[in-house]
């Protein structure tokens, strides 16, 4: 990962062998950012999303190892426990073993990088800290303070 600051956003390169989330939270680690939108794009050899079942309080888990073109990557850094939280949903194209386009898509659980990543970060002033909902199953955003 590289990455340079220009006008307060972040525009971070990520590279092969790179996995996203661990990567963001890193910088955010590093740079102190508390809160923030993320945008972006790439290349990547394995994604496993989820698409929240709220019965269950959990993930219904997708995973696809193949060449993905990761065409869309949106979501916000903020943090919880005190540490990085980054929410994020993800679109991806591939191709499936008998070459027909399919689109894998869903809240970012996991994805590794094989070509490149180019992520802005955009940073707000302020902190964003989240807090378990028991009755949802989920960590959402706490203005409780």
């Amino acid at each position: 990962m590289d990455y340079r600051k220009f006008s307060e956003k972040y525009y971070i390169r990520l590279d092969q062998g790179d996995e996203i989330i661990a990567s963001l939270a890193a910088l955010c680690e590093k740079e102190g950012v508390t809160a923030a939108s993320v945008q972006g794009i790439g290349g990547c050899g394995y994604a496993a999303v989820g698409v929240f079942d709220p019965d269950a309080k959990a993930y219904r888990r997708q995973e696809v190892a193949a060449t993905l073109e990761l065409i869309s990557l949106d979501g916000n850094a903020t943090v919880f426990e005190g540490r990085p939280y980054l929410h994020l949903h993800a679109s991806f194209a591939y191709h499936d073993e008998q070459d027909e386009p399919r689109v894998l898509a869903g809240h970012l659980l996991e994805a590794v990088i094989s070509l490149t990543g180019e992520i802005v970060l955009t940073p707000a002033d302020g902190v964003i800290t989240r807090r378990y909902d028991d009755a949802l199953g989920i960590r959402v955003w706490d203005f409780r303070d």
